[in-house]
């Protein structure tokens, strides 16, 4: 008998032990399936329910924000806003008369005034039952632009000094009337409460006698009165039309903190109203090349916030020949000159010196200059008889109008909260 032969005669019986091998082999995967079918439908649920719980989170961020818009919760809001904003209670949410789940929300005050910070928790099918149910939590920060300025020391704040002089007027008395040089719908606006005229860290002075300050606070028709707050820096209550000397961190408490000037270069960049100082040049506006209205934010050459350790080449130097109405809030993070017939409704801003040489027009709402790298003074100077500054507190905080009081998300704010 050859090797084949007796090789093949070896193979006889070895079907029975493939086959029960098989059998095997297949009712294990059998088992594996049988298993996978009774717990994918649970997964599966699992994940709706998981996806339904988010969805009814950010539906409670919505609310949230809907109430903040439409007053359903009061601004400004200290700590915890009332119920049912305060997180207690369960607001149901149904379809074709099913409930499907819930949410809880709770809006608390930021750490600035134009932030709220909102905690919304959705669940599936409510936050009571004891087993089977979903939820999950997200976390935004809402702002609101229109409530970034602050409330304005005065019609004209400067820190430093203050120079005033040809035919330049500032006026913040509480009465109605247009201001020269703007249409009949101007109206002096102290909802804010009334300010000074003028108000400044170092000393005021005005040149000749055609120049007139006029303050909102001392309660009468004499214009061009001193306060001088020395030696202390306090501004006594009723002070007079042009107050000088304050001392420099109460004068801070009304300007913009970098967190404030960081969060309108974020509005204007998403307004496309932002623009950047390029090195060795200056940013000039006439007739031919107009300030767009809205916030307007004329930056550093680096995007840095000025310091007194900035170098004038890095600071922006921007110039204006002349204006028709402009309607925003113009800020300059860097130096400002005004030249030609200059008309505004809003707020002018300077981070470093203002210089306005005028012949007509004004600025109805406010002026702040801080001067922050430039030890010069600020000069305000006019030529014609209808110039200068009348106080609109509305119009200082909201760019006359142009920017809406309006709360949304903060970009980069949302946040899903892990093990919710």
């Amino acid at each position: 008998m050859t090797r084949l032969a007796q090789a093949m005669r070896d193979q006889q019986g070895v079907v029975l032990p493939m086959t029960l091998l098989a059998l095997l082999i297949l009712s294990g995967l059998l088992t594996g399936f049988l298993e996978l079918s009774s717990s994918e439908p649970a997964i599966a649920g699992n994940h709706l329910m998981v996806a339904q719980a988010r969805a009814l989170a950010e539906a409670g961020i919505e609310q949230a924000i809907w109430a903040l818009n439409t007053s359903g919760i009061a601004s400004p809001l200290v700590g915890t806003a009332p119920a049912p904003y305060d997180g207690s209670r369960f607001v149901a949410t149904s379809t074709g008369g099913v409930q499907i789940g819930g949410f809880k929300v709770t809006v608390t005050a930021g750490a600035v005034a134009y932030e709220r910070i909102i905690t919304s928790t959705g669940w599936v099918p409510d936050d009571t039952t004891a087993r089977g149910k979903a939820r999950q939590k997200i976390v935004v920060t809402v702002s609101n632009p229109a409530l970034i300025v602050k409330d304005p020391a005065a019609a004209l704040a400067v820190r430093g000094d203050l120079h005033l002089g040809g035919t330049a007027i500032v006026d913040s008395r509480p009465h109605d009337g247009a201001p020269g040089g703007l249409p009949p719908d101007a109206r002096f606006d102290t909802s804010c409460g009334s300010t000074r005229g003028t108000l400044a860290t170092g000393s005021i002075s005005l040149a000749g006698t055609a120049a007139s300050v006029w303050g909102g606070t001392d309660g009468n028709d004499t214009p061009n009165e001193y306060t001088d707050t020395q030696p202390t820096g306090a501004i006594p209550p009723g002070a007079g039309d042009i107050v000088t000397h304050v001392a420099a961190q109460l004068f801070d408490q009304f300007v913009l903190s970098d967190a404030d000037v960081n969060a309108l270069r974020a509005y204007a960049r998403t307004r496309g109203t932002y623009l950047q100082h390029a090195a060795g040049g200056k940013i000039a506006f006439d007739d031919s090349r107009r300030l767009p209205d809205g916030l307007v934010f004329i930056d550093t050459v680096s995007g840095a916030t000025l310091t007194p350790a900035t170098p004038a080449s890095e600071a922006a130097a921007v110039e204006i020949h002349g204006q028709s109405v402009f309607r925003g809030t113009l800020f300059v993070n860097g130096s400002l000159t005004i030249t030609g017939h200059f008309s505004a409704r809003g707020m002018v801003y300077v981070q470093d010196r203002l210089d306005m040489d005028v012949s007509g027009g004004e600025v109805a709402g406010a002026v702040l200059s801080r001067n922050v790298r430039d030890a010069s003074s600020t000069s305000i100077r006019s030529s014609a008889a209808a110039i200068g500054v009348s106080f609109h507190c509305n119009w200082a905080k909201t760019g006359g109008g142009t920017i809406a009081s309006r709360w949304a998300t903060k970009h980069g704010s949302y946040k899903e909260v892990s093990g919710s």
